[in-house]
């Protein structure tokens, strides 16, 4: 009789989102497709398609787990704002860890677990921030489109041939110091200040931006507060 212990794990769902994270995460453009998922798993590709309406629906799957992953890099314990900091951290590593994916999926809703997770824990840090529920919910999607916009672009710089990039990188210390003053003078002026922004320097930007924001509006809720009880 055949030995039932040699026989490879049955076909599902989460075995072929599995193996599309592990394709994405080598940097492949085709980890989508049932001929790269049918030898990853050893199967005909045909068979990917039975757990799958079509490609949209897988990368829905696989962005989610991807959504997971960040979600479960968020250290336990942390107050809300080093939690969303965090969080907003995690989602830009991971897209750029699997960027043709990342890419693909930034400016999508995944509707699953993973994406549930993550809007749950922006939604509950922000609360516990004071914010009003009308605040809460206005600046999670705020949040969340900035983060994903910035992790979107980021994925997608990231799948460039690195001769693209390296002349992209050379222009802010080229085409830029070379500008006419007179036509550019803001160019002119900052050029050297902004050759020196790197992306972390951008997304710890951003983060700064949101939290002022934040605190603003929050500081304006306490205010409109006491001025009802006077």
């Amino acid at each position: 009789m055949p030995d039932k212990a040699a026989r490879p794990p049955r076909l599902s769902r989460d075995r072929i989102v599995a193996a599309a994270v592990d394709i994405a995460a080598r940097g492949r453009p085709d980890g989508l497709t049932g001929r790269a998922l049918g030898e990853e798993l050893g199967v005909d590709r045909s068979a990917v398609w039975r757990h799958f309406a079509d490609k949209d629906a897988l990368l829905r799957a696989v962005g989610d787990r991807l959504l997971a992953l960040a979600y479960e890099q968020v250290p336990a314990g942390l107050d809300p704002k080093p939690r969303l900091e965090a969080l907003a951290r995690a989602v830009v590593a991971v897209y750029v860890g699997h960027p043709y994916v990342g890419a693909a999926i930034a400016s999508r809703t995944t509707r699953g677990p993973g994406e549930f997770a993550v809007v749950d824990m922006m939604l509950t840090a922000l609360a516990e921030l004071g914010l009003s529920p009308g605040d809460v919910a206005r600046y999670q999607r705020m949040l969340a489109v900035s983060v994903l916009s910035y992790a979107g672009v980021s994925a997608s710089y990231a799948v460039l041939p690195q001769k693209v990039r390296d002349a992209d990188e050379r222009s802010w210390t080229r085409e830029y110091y070379a500008v006419d003053a007179e036509e550019y003078p803001g160019i002119a002026e900052y050029a050297t200040r902004v050759a020196d922004v790197d992306q972390d320097m951008v997304l710890d930007t951003m983060i700064e931006a949101f939290w002022t924001a934040v605190d603003a509006r929050g500081q304006s809720n306490t205010d409109e507060r006491n001025d009802s009880h006077d």
